[in-house]
């Protein structure tokens, strides 16, 4: 078997375990079961109704259907379906919440809250949809700006110094 190309596999935490530490995948990572530490993985971590997650996650793309404690971080996408709950921040390119989020967003692309959304934090992103439904309590800030790294957070104001031209 060769494995030269360890990026497509896909590591699963199945139902009934439970794992306290840094997880690592090469690949892709399913979990049904708990994880309680870091998670990080090459390509996306996605997580079922029935699994925990009490970490940090990072990850090419997120997709999450049960319940996280802990911030997101993702270089593409984060999807939270319906019925999934997540008590952190996250951090990605497109955002798509329909479940519920307590924590800030900063998408650099979209975000969408559908219309079962309930989302408790701040929101910065180019673009932002509002599902008729959806309950947003924060601010939002939108804009070509957003996710560049100088993003206003929760009342600060941001200061950018003057540039000098040359004459």
């Amino acid at each position: 078997m060769d494995r030269a190309d360890d990026s497509s596999e896909v590591s699963v935490v199945g139902r009934g375990t439970r794992i306290e530490g840094t997880v690592v995948a090469a690949g892709s990572l399913r979990i049904e079961g708990e994880v309680k530490g870091k998670i990080t993985a090459e390509k996306e971590v996605s997580l079922s109704a029935q699994g925990r997650v009490e970490a940090n996650i990072q990850a090419t793309s997120i997709t999450l259907a049960g319940q996280v404690k802990g911030n997101l971080a993702a270089k593409g996408d984060v999807s939270l379906p319906a019925d999934s709950r997540l008590d952190g921040n996250i951090r990605a390119y497109n955002v798509e919440v329909g479940g519920v989020v307590k924590g800030d967003i900063l998408g650099r692309g979209k975000v969408v809250l559908g219309s079962r959304a309930r989302v408790e934090g701040d929101i910065s992103s180019k673009t932002l949809a509002i599902a008729a439904g959806a309950v947003f309590i924060g601010t939002s800030i939108m804009g070509e700006e957003t996710g560049q790294g100088d993003e206003t957070r929760k009342g600060e104001k941001t200061t950018k110094p003057a540039v000098s031209l040359p004459r």
